[in-house]
């Protein structure tokens, strides 16, 4: 196989650079190199490459084996992890991971292409079982389901869970089948179930016992933390008129939601959509915990959804077009408060944002970091085009100057013949000599004439270079 795309994360930069030779040689294309893991989530779901090729001990806020999990499970893409040869208890963590191909250390070259080659064609194999497995058994339900960009279950008369989403196994951390089956009401906290009682105050019977939720609740997920969703709930009309189940969406609350549950929100969300400006709040789990509208209409161009903002950014790949996950890590180690200017697009067609990156800090650590993003590209372009004129501006100045260089040279010579002449003894009676007095006189009282004009000259060009810096300087 040749041609296929390959993602390289290795933090070993030679070991890197060295299986990047090697696949070039063999004729494969680089999708990437990348040293951090939080990265490589990253640029697999933005490059989407056929392959990537995964070090075990790659540095990151995040573990190897979670991160290509994650990479599987977001992008469907096939990881081939290379191992120490001694680490016997991480091959047995990563075999837990479905159907890995692992390449051991050190290996030769043909080990690579083989190892390579295996994982590729694996992936495809297993890509067409599941689909040929699809169509043999196709349920319209959850296709359409599968269709909705948000987390979404179907859930029977008596609650249990029938259909489940990929969404819905991202936001929940369970597993398809950890979740069918089960009761809907058993992953909802308590304190969001309201019981009925009777009208005597008691509770109804157990047989006759109905529970029911608000349209915000808080939902566990399986590292027994909880997510605050607002569910959205209607009905599955099937054939005939029959109402057996119910469908369930999920949205996170973050971003413009999560504002109307305090009043200091609230302020602060007129505060944030009254600025020109795009702002959003990122927090330690790079999650984004607040935006404004003009921020939420950024993200719009550039393809990234409503539900997509509710994930940790590493997980959204096209976020990379608007900051690094690294530039992230860096920000909230150092807790520094600075400014950037980033370039996008090509030399014909660039945009120009500027970036304030404001920490809000708890005990000395910083918790949130508020970006603020400004479109400066028609104040950069004025930019450039103020320094292209004023280097041209320099550019002529010099010309000139050697144009003054050339005339004093003319007017040291010139002197030189008047001197000449003057102190010839032959002048009074030679005519060719009076002559000669006579038109170098004439020149004489021209480069004086000449030097009044230039004096004027270069004090205008001097006020002209000192308002154009300015203005240089100034954008």
């Amino acid at each position: 196989m040749t041609g296929e795309k390959i993602l390289i994360v290795n933090d070993v930069v030679s070991e890197a650079i060295a299986i990047r030779q090697i696949l070039r040689k063999n004729k494969f294309d680089i999708a990437g190199l990348v040293i951090d893991i939080v990265d490589a989530i990253q640029e697999a779901g933005e490059n989407t490459p056929d392959l990537v090729l995964m070090k075990i001990g790659v540095s990151g806020s995040m573990g190897v084996i979670d991160a290509a999990s994650k990479i599987i499970a977001n992008y469907n893409l096939p990881v081939l992890f290379i191992v120490g040869d001694d680490d016997i208890e991480l091959v047995n963590h990563i075999k837990k991971i479905n159907n890995p191909v692992i390449l051991f250390q050190p290996f030769k070259e043909s080990d690579l292409i083989k190892s390579i080659n295996t994982a590729i064609n694996r992936h495809v194999a297993e890509t067409k079982m599941r689909e040929e497995k699809a169509r043999a058994n196709i349920d319209p339900i959850q296709t359409k389901l599968d269709s909705v960009e948000a987390p979404a279950i179907t859930i029977n008369k008596r609650g249990a869970i029938t259909r489940v989403n990929r969404q819905m196994e991202f936001l929940t951390k369970f597993k398809k089948t950890e979740l069918i089956g089960r009761k809907f009401l058993s992953f909802i906290d308590a304190k969001d179930r309201i019981e009925y009682i009777n009208i005597n105050g008691q509770a109804i019977d157990d047989e006759e016992n109905v529970e029911i939720w608000p349209n915000r609740v808080s939902l566990k997920n399986a590292e027994g933390s909880a997510s605050n969703v607002l569910v959205i709930s209607g009905f599955i009309k099937t054939y005939g008129d029959n109402l057996d189940e119910q469908v369930l969406i999920f949205k996170k609350i973050t971003g413009d939601i999560e504002f109307a549950t305090r009043g200091m929100d609230i302020i602060f969300s007129k505060v944030m959509n009254s600025l020109d400006d795009m702002v959003f709040v990122i927090n330690k789990d790079f999650e984004i915990t607040h935006y404004n509208t003009k921020f939420l209409d950024f993200t719009k161009r550039l393809g990234i959804t409503n539900y997509q903002l509710s994930q940790p950014i590493y997980e959204i790949a096209k976020f990379s077009k608007i900051g690094a996950v690294n530039m992230y890590e860096e920000l909230f180690r150092t807790n520094s408060e600075t400014t950037q200017v980033r370039k996008y697009g090509s030399d014909k067609e660039s945009l120009y944002m500027y970036f304030h990156f404001i920490p809000i800090m708890t005990n000395g650590v910083t918790t949130n970091m508020i970006t603020v993003m400004r479109d400066i590209t028609e104040l950069e372009e004025t930019r450039q085009k103020s320094k292209a004129i004023y280097d041209e501006f320099m550019q002529n100045r010099s010309l000139v100057r050697n144009i003054q260089g050339g005339i004093s040279e003319v007017r040291k010579s010139m002197y030189q013949v008047i001197k000449f002449v003057e102190k010839s003894p032959d002048t009074a009676t030679n005519p060719t000599l009076q002559q000669v007095s006579k038109l170098t006189k004439n020149v004489e009282q021209k480069l004086l004439s000449f030097d009044v004009v230039w004096s004027k000259y270069e004090k205008q060009l001097n006020m002209l270079q000192m308002n154009a810096k300015y203005k240089y300087d100034k954008k």
